[in-house]
């Protein structure tokens, strides 16, 4: 404590106060029935990081993280399930400047914000500038192995039924971090510096073969729920065809029907003829003059009852008188 500087102190006394006063079990952190069956039907989708707008980080699609400035965390919404033996996680160093140090690990929740994983007690974390893992320990922290840089991928796995996580680097696999981890664990990504870092939950393949191999990612790529069509894509679609054929499809062709009988006659012949009714002038189609003199044209439908628009019984006798 006397070697740190004031602004280290203060940030290790703050967290220190700040677990004090909410222990791994003060808030709820098992999967929910809502959040498991999100998890059955968005797939690994249902897994996304969180970040609190009072740290200098941004997370885009889900599991894009960006650090600008600062000590800052960011942890996933939903904790590593506990269903199969092994769950595997891998952190791309997509943009690293060599100043900026990285922890990769997990942690409980809550967890304070403004520390890296592995400096505070329930978590552990693997940083990049010296390669040293540090487990539950802000102080000393102990070999592990090579530090990492821009391009490296850093994977996490944790097996639930002893408490046990590992990690790899470049899909090599390391020694055992640590044993004995309880409550609910949450991938866990920290830096103190300007980064950018993408996180693989299971939506594409790990570097770590091993992982693809037994399937160790946190949930399936795809869910039960179906994705939505592809843009302009029409074929066998259900809705558009009840769309098509619903309840006033046969107004329409009905009323398409009539106005083609109507109009087949030369260009000559008018559309519309004109009749005064008490100064109002009210437009109606005629028939073909090539068609039955005798058919007495009568339109298909009445307006409806609210419609100020005059009846079409006043139509038909104007025109047959």
């Amino acid at each position: 404590m006397a070697s740190l500087s004031e602004d280290a102190r203060l940030s290790y006394e703050q967290a220190k106060s700040f677990q004090q006063r909410h222990p791994p079990e003060s808030i709820p952190t098992d999967i929910t029935l809502s959040q498991y069956v999100s998890i059955q039907e968005k797939g690994v989708s249902a897994f996304e990081f969180e970040w609190d707008m009072e740290t200098q980080s941004f997370v885009s699609a889900r599991t894009e993280i960006q650090f600008v400035s600062g000590e800052s965390c960011v942890q996933t919404n939903l904790p590593l399930p506990r269903n199969q033996e092994v769950y595997y996680w891998e952190a791309k160093m997509f943009e690293k400047p060599t100043s900026t140090v990285v922890s990769v690990g997990v942690a409980t929740k809550p967890y304070p914000y403004w520390r890296l994983p592995g400096w505070n007690r329930h978590s552990i974390g693997y940083f990049s500038d010296t390669g040293n893992k540090h487990f539950n320990n802000p102080f000393v922290g102990r070999p592990y192995g090579y530090p990492y840089e821009e391009g490296d991928v850093i994977g996490v796995g944790y097996r639930h039924r002893t408490g046990t996580i590992f990690f790899t680097r470049n899909g090599r696999k390391l020694d055992e971090a640590c044993f004995g981890l309880r409550y609910n664990l949450f991938p866990t990504i920290g830096a103190n510096g300007p980064c950018q870092i993408h996180v693989n939950l299971g939506q594409r393949g790990f570097v770590f073969v091993e992982a693809n191999v037994k399937k160790w990612g946190l949930a399936p790529v795809q869910g039960t729920l179906a994705p939505p069509p592809a843009y302009g894509y029409e074929a066998g679609s259900l809705l558009l065809e009840r769309g098509r054929g619903g309840e006033t499809s046969h107004l329409l062709n009905t009323r398409y029907q009539s106005y083609n009988a109507i109009t087949e006659d030369d260009d000559n012949t008018p559309l519309i003829q004109h009749l005064n009714n008490n100064n109002n002038t009210v437009s109606i189609p005629i028939p073909s003059p090539t068609s039955n003199t005798n058919t007495t044209f009568e339109p298909n439908h009445n307006p409806p009852s609210y419609s100020t628009y005059p009846r079409q019984s006043i139509f038909v006798n104007q025109y047959q008188q």
